[in-house]
């Protein structure tokens, strides 16, 4: 029984850390009715930006790093919306185009990090990783430190969804975009502001998820998309709790999962819990968006 109570708590933390990258996915697409197919890059540009702030040019501690790779992330999201998908969107907004520009994009970025850092595989520096026992439970210092940054993360969004004037115009644009235009909302700094944080929450996913592998190659972020994609879809795709709610199925299926079928193969797992919520309830566990994704659980929060 201790050995399921352990392997149920890694499964919380691996979830912990799905959910920062599963939300920021969802709230793209709830402000910008974006489905970015290249929400993979996003997540290894974070990581490779770190390791060159940790390896190759400030030496700086990984934690430092990963604030950083966060800022870069969130700078290059939304110079990218202004510079190319703002104005594609605005000529091509038809779904099946955006879907293709998303996965071009995030193929070129592929490309891009991959002509600046090589292909061979890197690692983060970071200090020893000691055990606590909570209970009949025990942590590594990274694992506490990564349901940490993510449950920051996660109430961060939260308290600028439902307490913040930015929340209440993404949520604005999020439900009618005309009228929130005629209320005197800008949504292209809406826009600005969603990238900003999802970026930001991306570049922070690329770096745990980095240092939860240790060694990590320019496929970090495609190799993980498989999770992401399934958590939005459960939770419902434009709900930002769905997300949530998602990627703690996802987390403890995955951890469940080795204790009936070979760690190899549990992925299937979460396959087929997105084949019994497609069939059974194809909007997700809270409903999914239509047309522009729609967050009144953070209004009614």
């Amino acid at each position: 029984m201790q050995n399921i109570a352990q392997i149920l708590a890694f499964g919380v933390v691996d979830a912990a850390v799905l959910a920062v990258a599963a939300v920021a996915f969802t709230l793209q697409f709830g402000v910008t009715n974006y489905f970015n197919f290249g929400y993979g890059e996003w997540l290894t540009l974070g990581a490779f930006v770190a390791f060159g702030f940790n390896n190759a040019v400030l030496h700086l501690n990984v934690w430092l790093a990963m604030l950083a790779a966060g800022l870069v992330t969130a700078l290059f999201s939304v110079t990218l919306n202004r510079a190319l998908f703002a104005p594609f969107v605005a000529r091509r907004p038809d779904t099946m185009y955006i879907l293709i520009m998303t996965f071009g994009v995030g193929f070129l970025m592929n490309e891009l990090i991959q002509a600046i850092w090589g292909t061979d595989y890197r690692q983060l520096a970071y200090g020893g990783d000691d055990l606590h026992p909570i209970g009949p439970l025990q942590f590594s210092t990274n694992q506490l430190a990564f349901l940490g940054v993510s449950l920051a993360c996660m109430a961060g969004t939260q308290l600028i969804l439902s307490h913040t004037r930015l929340g209440r115009s993404m949520r604005a644009v999020s439900d009618n975009r005309t009228l929130a235009v005629i209320c005197g909302i800008k949504p292209d700094r809406v826009a600005d502001a969603t990238w900003l944080m999802t970026g930001f929450m991306a570049g922070v996913a690329g770096v745990i998820l980095a240092m939860q592998i240790h060694s990590f190659s320019t496929d970090i972020g495609d190799d993980y998309v498989y999770l992401i994609f399934p958590a939005v879809i459960i939770g419902g795709i434009g709900r930002a709790y769905g997300a949530l709610i998602g990627a703690l199925i996802i987390g403890l299926a995955t951890a469940i999962g080795v204790l009936v079928i070979p760690a190899s193969v549990s992925p299937l797992l979460v396959f087929a819990a997105l084949v019994v919520i497609i069939i059974t309830r194809p909007q997700g566990l809270l409903g999914g968006a239509t047309g522009r994704g729609i967050m009144r659980q953070a209004e009614a929060a």
